[in-house]
């Protein structure tokens, strides 16, 4: 007696090959392998480090503000600057914490952040120079702009990356061997998946 061929000499039809563990012509299961690399967390990581060293920054800087706030001729500056500093303790402080769980909040709260921190340097320049009658401060304004807001420019760029949306992203997948709960749990004496037991007819 002749027996037919293994599954495996059947030719795949479409010309395409099937994943390692998945019988031919049988569609991807939700909880095979997936093909596609890891992407890595490095920029969403080291953007969230930044997060966290700007948060400490813009404590330190939020107290010195508020301290300063009345007894110098800029005093308004310096409390719009500690304003400024406590929405970003909040933004960068809870958005470093959602990036490490690798939530997409965390992202865009960062971001967030570290763009209130570049235009409260930009209009903090601008008001000292228009109160001290001095035209943008010469070159030293952009240059204090720039220094003062690097790190912020830096972490939004690393937030904005592809690579950080996509690790977050895969964060949020299931993971191989995770089926979706489908329909209601099966009842004692009732196989997954299907339907009542057919009635023993007598």
């Amino acid at each position: 007696m002749t027996y037919p061929p293994a599954p495996e000499q059947y030719p795949n039809s479409g010309g395409f090959s099937q994943p390692p563990g998945q019988y031919p012509g049988m569609p991807p299961s939700p909880g095979g392998v997936d093909p596609r690399p890891k992407p890595s967390g490095g920029t969403a990581l080291t953007a969230a480090a930044f997060a966290i060293a700007g948060t400490v920054f813009g404590i330190i800087f939020a107290i010195g503000n508020f301290d300063s706030a009345g007894y110098d001729d800029l005093g308004g500056i310096a409390l719009m600057q500690g304003i400024a500093y406590l929405i970003e303790v909040v933004t960068l402080g809870l958005g470093a914490t959602l990036l490490f769980m690798r939530k997409a909040l965390g992202r865009w709260l960062a971001l967030t952040g570290s763009v209130v921190h570049v235009v409260q340097w930009i209009i903090a320049v601008l008001s000292v120079a228009s109160a001290l009658s001095i035209p943008g401060l010469g070159l030293g304004g952009p240059i204090a702009v720039l220094v003062m807001s690097a790190p912020a420019i830096a972490t939004a760029v690393l937030l904005m990356v592809p690579l950080t949306g996509r690790w977050l992203a895969w964060g949020n997948q299931p993971q191989p061997g995770q089926q979706p709960a489908y329909g209601t749990p099966p009842m004692p004496g009732q196989q997954p998946g299907y339907g009542q037991q057919p009635q023993n007819w007598s």
